[in-house]
């Protein structure tokens, strides 16, 4: 039952809707319909009762007269028919209507035409009675003459009424019915006409929802536009541009897709050439940087071998008392050249710059430098410069290196000054100051790679390099490079630290 109940709800569908107001509509009709037709049937009634009133009325004047006329103030019985038919012509009556003359007890004593059997039961006015006619019992309306039109007749205890067949039932009788059955039938009329227009119209609507819906289910690719000028027509034609449009756009975002896809294999294919470019870049530096390290450490000790081993072949030629002492020498400098080629290993394997932070490591080789040359090193390091680690902080770590070897072997100084400084805003600055003999900065140096391997490496971090000399004044070496965040907080090496751990003061 509520699935019947749900069916006739008109949220569910356009259709069920409108046929909803179809069958309001002819309800509406109906009683309206029911409304007009029962004031126009009293208005017949009131004017059929009016016609009879005056028929009765001019027919009570006309026997008035008569009786004046008479002799003795008495009706001419038998006159009564002609009286009656003129007035008849006169009054134009219902052909049905007959003309009665009643005495006190209204018993019938003229009749025209006749019919009537016996007596009816009548009231003063306008009244509905049955009377017993010649055919059979039938509903008759009654009206009497008003007193005042007929003195003389009621003196003679005379009444004239009219008399004539009620087609209706009651109220308004049998036309109202007729009217209540044509409205009726119009209401479903008027409902089975609004019921196919509804059926018409959403049938159009209900297409348009099925294409749309199949397109939304991927089953359709478009609508077809249904032809006409309504509102359903103007709805389909606007989907199909929309569905036109959008399709526009997605083959446009396909095409744009495709274009992206090609686009992120070439620079995918770009990366992986950049990368292989960039593992051949490191491969390269790390060739520069092995050779650096072996020009800083083995070809250094070969150099001071083959010196050596030229002095001894000089001295066997012509002092071969001092082959002795230049033999221990030469031992002295093969072992430390194997010292220095285990330390440059040793560097590889261990990363003592990210382990211990740049100020303990640059400390460490501090040391070693006093240990292998014997000469006063002043070292200082702000703690925040210290705790530097990272690849930057190595490649400081070698630059410094490499300036203390140059400091042994060229400069013949007594005193150096090495500094790591935390200058601000993220800048390091390290400074290493001899006063040795100096040099012309400018001056081509041909066979020697240390200042150049030390530009090199100081471009690669992108630091600031400047070098001041002067012949017989020393050497000053200072790099300034802004470092990253990376800080080791374990490494805190003090200011005005002395090197070799105390073991030679540092010179004034």
């Amino acid at each position: 039952m509520s699935r019947y109940l749900q069916a006739l709800d008109p949220r569910r569908s356009l259709a069920t809707a409108f046929a909803w107001f179809a069958v309001v509509l002819a309800l509406a009709i109906a009683l309206a319909l029911l409304t007009v037709g029962d004031f126009a049937v009293n208005s017949m009634l009131a004017q059929r009762d009016a016609q009879m009133l005056r028929f009765a009325t001019q027919l009570a004047a006309a026997l008035e007269r008569a009786a004046a006329t008479g002799p003795a103030a008495a009706l001419p019985h038998d006159r009564l028919g002609d009286i009656t038919e003129a007035v008849r012509a006169q009054a134009k009556p219902d052909p049905r209507a007959r003309a009665l003359l009643l005495d006190e007890r209204h018993n019938i004593l003229h009749e025209s035409p006749a019919g009537v059997r016996g007596a009816p039961i009548t009231l003063a006015g306008v009244s509905l009675q049955t009377v017993e006619m010649a055919e059979g019992p039938q509903r008759m309306v009654v009206v009497f003459a008003p007193p005042q039109a007929s003195p003389a007749l009621r003196r003679l205890g005379l009444q004239v009424a009219v008399m004539q067949p009620s087609e209706e039932r009651g109220h308004g009788g049998t036309v109202q019915e007729k009217l209540t059955v044509i409205s009726i039938l119009l209401s479903i009329v008027a409902a089975v006409i609004g019921a196919a227009f509804a059926r018409r119209l959403t049938r159009r609507l209900s297409s348009l929802t099925s294409q749309a819906q199949q397109v939304a289910d991927q089953t359709a690719e478009g609508i077809a536009a249904p032809t006409g000028h309504d509102e359903v027509a103007v709805l389909g034609r606007a989907f199909s541009r929309l569905l036109r449009a959008l399709r526009d756009e997605r083959d446009g975002l396909d095409r744009l897709t495709q274009e992206l896809e090609q686009r992120v294999q070439a620079r995918t294919r770009e990366v992986e050439r950049l990368a292989a470019d960039s593992r051949y870049a490191a491969v390269v530096h790390e060739r520069l940087r092995l050779a650096r390290d072996l020009h800083d450490t083995l070809a250094h000790s070969m150099m001071e071998m083959l010196v050596e081993v030229r002095t001894l072949r000089a001295l066997h030629a012509h002092d071969p008392q001092r082959l002795a002492a230049e033999l221990d020498r030469a031992e002295q400098l093969a072992r430390e050249g194997l010292h220095e080629a285990r330390a440059a290993v040793g560097q590889m394997r261990v990363n003592a710059v990210r382990d211990l932070g740049l100020g303990a490591a640059l400390s460490v080789a501090v040391s070693r430098f006093v240990e292998r040359t014997g000469l006063g090193v002043h070292y200082d390091a702000d703690a925040g410069a210290a705790r530097c680690t990272g690849e930057r902080a190595e490649v400081v770590f070698r630059i410094a290196e490499e300036a203390l070897r140059n400091v042994d072997r060229h400069a013949q100084a007594s005193h150096v000054e090495v500094s790591l400084k935390d200058v601000g805003e993220g800048l390091v600055e390290l400074t290493v100051s001899d006063d040795g003999v100096g040099f012309d900065t400018a001056a081509p140096r041909p066979g020697h790679f240390g200042l150049t391997g030390i530009r090199e490496q100081a471009e690669l971090i992108d630091a600031e390099l400047e070098l001041t000399s002067q012949p017989d004044s020393g050497a000053t070496l200072r790099l300034r490079l802004r470092m990253g965040p990376e800080k080791n907080p374990a490494s805190d090496d003090g200011h005005d630290r002395q090197a070799g751990g105390g073991a030679r003061p540092a010179l004034a």
